[in-house]
């Protein structure tokens, strides 16, 4: 199992706990979890996907976590939708803390954040149980490219109206600094 914090050198104050024996009891792919706390598995096309979970610090001072999906593997596949399907139950996992958020920032190096923002809106859209969870999209543009970010949270975390308030905080501080 595994246990995600801030990172090297940093006191945090929340840690989650994400069980890999639980993530592969329903995984369409096999996890494994390598020492830099990563999640790792490889599709059968040969593919290799890493996930993982950073504290973030934008939103709230505790339990936002920032959530990374990459691939080192430059060959393109064909679809996958047990991609998707892994990709999920390891959110799942990590979302049984009904204390945790989440942030997902798409990258911007190849231009393709705005089809990564759908292709993850809609993932979370068709597996998450809508009545326990908010997803809020969001999406600024500056110096001629356009950011695509979710944030999501479970329904009855106890800091809800908080972290909604703090994400609309930063969302007008973001929208300001740009105008």
């Amino acid at each position: 199992d595994y246990y995600a914090s801030r990172g090297l050198g940093d006191v945090y104050k929340r840690q989650i706990q994400i069980s890999l024996s639980n993530i592969n009891l329903r995984a369409a792919y096999h996890v494994t979890s390598p020492d830099n706390g990563q999640f790792v598995f490889t599709t059968d096309q040969g593919k290799t996907y890493k996930i993982g979970f950073i504290q973030d610090y934008m939103i709230s001072d505790d339990g936002v976590y920032q959530f990374f999906i990459n691939t080192e593997d430059e060959f393109k596949t064909a679809p996958d939708k047990r991609v998707r399907q892994t990709v999920m139950v390891v959110l799942e996992e990590f979302f049984r803390q009904k204390e945790v958020v989440l942030d997902y920032i798409c990258d911007t190096g190849d231009n393709r954040q705005a089809a990564r923002s759908r292709i993850f809106n809609s993932w979370f859209r068709l597996f998450a149980n809508q009545n326990l969870f908010t997803l809020r999209p969001m999406s600024v543009k500056a110096e001629g490219i356009e950011f695509f970010a979710a944030v999501v949270l479970r329904n009855d975390n106890p800091r809800f109206s908080n972290i909604i308030d703090a994400i609309q905080q930063f969302e007008k501080q973001i929208k300001d600094k740009l105008q």
